[in-house]
């Protein structure tokens, strides 16, 4: 021990035999190593007995010996067993004349030997393992401190040889693991290994690179490097031996990607490959590396840039076309409040359109959904509609969704819906060369009478709805009420419907009726304290704009959800919550508002079925108007 060390404290007989256990030495087969050391002890001591012995919970074990027979024997009573709470190199000359120990001789086993010595096991972490043992059935007249001194040593050394296997052992174990660990990485991630021993100028490849490239294990010669260009695509070799190179000279390692013709069935597939320059453990160069087959990623990013670029088309389409409708609609009203009403309208129409297509993934829209979508909130049982499944294209149900919300228009406004009594009924049929008719009959409103003027919205469904349904619409004004027809050509309708289109099977039916209440009475709204949490600044200004004009006192605006929370120690009566504040859900701040019994209303672009769950608020879809917050406030904070 070194001076001021603090002293090793001894373990306990359980935490002993952990140590024990932990060497995995016991009931091993010999070994040249201790053997040696059990020879070196016997000859040193000039003794014809020698041991390297372990102290087992119920036995003593000797893993070698020099002239003893048993291979093991009882610990309890034995000499050894006695010696196990020994820490000292211990040495009798004469056991039968050494007081210490002559009057227990005749008490113990395994102790006929008049000389006798032993030096302890002892572990780093204080542990005693076991002797090294010598004996002699015939007395010593003396030992030297050299004999002393060389039995401590020599039992040093065995305790060195047992932690040194142990920790190749333990070596070998984590190894073992490593490598599990990196084959199932290596798995995961599709990667095939390569090794190039650039002194004997050999390859090994793993199976999966003897898949990507057909090279076989046993026959794979180098060629200097060469060879791993071999199924390189021929207009990428030369890119990729360049970049190879320089990667290699300036950094040691290198990571490229190229296309590649697999051998077995010569297709073109796309691979990354990345390597580095390393030292074996015999000083020997090697360059070693993975192979990637991302040809489905590169397929994948390919599908996401289309994707993308459609979406970005489809935006583009998307506000040019509200810039038109704006502009037109302009044209044809006459007050600011007019253009309001009507362009909202035909915002909604075509968000309607929109989310029926989202629910199918853009493949189209049933007819039945469209006109639910766009009739189904009218007043109950006023407006009906029936036909068999027709899926549209995009193109085509954004057309009629803007059809069916002018025609319902002009009935809520002058038609068979301005009245009780009024009734509408829409059908369709397919036509047998492709395509579809739709007929749309007021019955029981007032009377009819041709408009004096044509307004943006006879422009919408004579001419855009017409040309974009590949067809026309005809709309007639007998005194009866009104009749439009609407043809349209194959071009408009999409796959048939069926059991394969899992997305739309919890939309309405073909066959309908509008189930909308008659509209509220508008109720008191002045005065009340309104927080808006809405991450579209210009939509929450319109918003705070159109509230305050109607008497409420918006008290402030929250465009992110840590910012929300902050106002809930403000005074206000109601909240309006955008469900999706960049990314976050509003579901926390919503949580917050119910637990301090404070009502708030959901507005969301993402329809019904996406808004949180568990709350039992209004839900406003977007694109919405002042009226529809209102109406919803009032429901909400029962001031209706």
């Amino acid at each position: 021990m070194e001076d001021g060390a603090p002293p090793i404290a001894v373990p306990d007989e359980a935490s002993r035999l952990d140590s024990l256990r932990e060497l995995g030495v016991l009931d091993t087969p010999p070994e040249p190593c201790f053997d040696r050391i059990a020879r070196t002890a016997a000859t040193v001591m000039d003794a014809p007995r020698a041991a390297i012995l372990f102290l087992d919970a119920d036995r003593v074990w000797l893993k070698a010996r020099v002239g003893i027979e048993e291979q093991q024997y009882p610990r309890l009573g034995s000499l050894a067993g006695e010696m196990g709470a020994c820490r000292e190199v211990t040495i009798s000359a004469d056991l039968e004349r050494d007081p210490r120990f002559a009057a227990r001789l005749p008490e113990l086993a395994q102790a006929d030997v008049r000389f006798y010595g032993c030096a302890p096991l002892i572990l780093p972490d204080g542990a005693l393992v076991g002797l090294l043992e010598v004996g002699d059935p015939k007395p010593h007249a003396i030992v030297t401190d050299a004999q002393r001194s060389a039995l401590s040593d020599l039992a040093a050394l065995a305790v060195e040889e047992l932690l040194r296997r142990k920790h190749e052992r333990e070596g070998e174990a984590q190894r073992r693991y490593d490598d599990q660990r990196v084959a199932l990485a290596l798995e995961t991630a599709g990667l095939g290994e390569f090794e190039w021993r650039m002194d004997t100028d050999q390859i090994f490849v793993s199976d999966r690179v003897q898949e990507f490239t057909g090279t076989r294990r046993d026959s794979l010669r180098g060629e200097g490097g060469q060879v791993t260009l071999r199924s390189v695509h021929p207009d990428d070799v030369e890119r990729v031996r360049r970049e190879i190179d320089a990667q290699l000279k300036t950094s040691g390692r290198y990571c490229v990607e190229y296309r590649m013709i697999r051998p077995k069935d010569n297709q073109v597939r796309w691979m990354r490959g990345a390597g580095v320059l390393a030292t074996a453990p015999d000083g020997s160069p090697r360059l070693i590396g993975v192979l990637q087959d991302r040809t489905q990623l590169q397929l994948d990013e390919e599908h996401r840039a289309a994707l993308l670029a459609e979406l970005d088309h489809r935006v583009k389409n998307v506000l040019a076309t509200v810039q038109s409708l704006a502009a037109q609609s302009a044209r044809k009203t006459t007050s600011l409040d007019a253009f309001l009403k009507t362009f909202a309208g035909r915002l909604k129409a075509m968000a309607s359109a929109h989310e029926l297509l989202t629910a199918t993934r853009w493949r189209g829209a049933m007819i039945g959904h469209i006109c639910a979508a766009e009739l189904g909130g009218l007043s109950s049982g006023q407006c009906r509609w029936e036909g068999p499944e027709l899926m549209l294209t995009p193109r085509a149900a954004n057309a009629l969704s803007l059809a069916l919300h002018e025609l319902a228009s002009n009935a809520v406004r002058y038609g068979a819906l301005s009245v009780a009594t009024g009734r509408v009924l829409v059908t369709w049929r397919q036509r047998p060369g492709g395509g579809f008719e739709l007929d749309w009959e007021e019955h029981d409103g007032p009377p009819v009478a041709p408009p004096k003027r044509q307004g943006f919205g006879a422009t919408i469904l004579e001419q855009v709805a017409a040309r974009e349904l590949g067809g026309e619409v005809r709309v007639d004004y007998p005194r009866e009420g009104v009749r439009a027809h609407v043809t349209a050509d194959a071009s408009s309708t999409a796959i048939e419907a069926g059991p394969a289109h899992a997305e739309a099977a919890t939309a309405p039916r073909p066959e309908g009726a509008s189930v909308g209440e008659a509209p509220p009475t508008t109720g008191d709204v002045k005065g009340l304290r309104i927080l808006i949490v809405e991450d579209a600044v210009l939509l929450a200004l319109e918003l705070e704009a159109g509230l305050n004009d109607a008497g409420v006192n918006v008290i402030a605006t929250a465009i992110e959800l840590d910012e929300a929370m902050e106002f809930l120690n403000r005074d206000f009566d109601a909240a309006v919550l955008d469900v999706n504040l960049n990314g976050r859900l509003v579901t926390p701040f919503a949580e917050a508002l119910k637990a301090r019994r404070i009502p708030f209303i959901f507005a969301t672009g993402y329809g019904e079925a996406n808004a949180p769950e568990g709350f039992d608020a209004p839900i406003v879809r977007k694109p919405y108007n002042v009226g529809q917050i209102i109406a919803a406030l009032v429901e909400a904070t029962g001031r209706g």
